[in-house]
């Protein structure tokens, strides 16, 4: 058996969080610095509309006008 195959098989032996854990820190290691860098841009947009929504300085429109459909 590889070493690879030994991980995962461990891997699916640990509790749902911890392996959402590990996945998320498998992504992370994937992403090069500049995607990183573009989600960071894009949290601090989000923070910064939510509290412009928040002070009134931002309207909201409903899901289906801004997507074009319904969820």
């Amino acid at each position: 058996m590889s070493t690879v195959q030994e991980i995962e098989q461990a891997a699916l032996k640990l509790p749902r969080k911890k392996r959402v854990l590990l996945a998320e820190r498998l992504m992370e290691s994937l992403e090069t610095k500049r995607e990183k860098e573009i989600a960071e841009v894009w949290a601090d947009e989000a923070v910064a509309r939510a509290a412009a929504y928040r002070a009134g300085k931002l309207k909201s429109v409903p899901l289906r006008q801004a997507f074009g459909f319904e969820v």
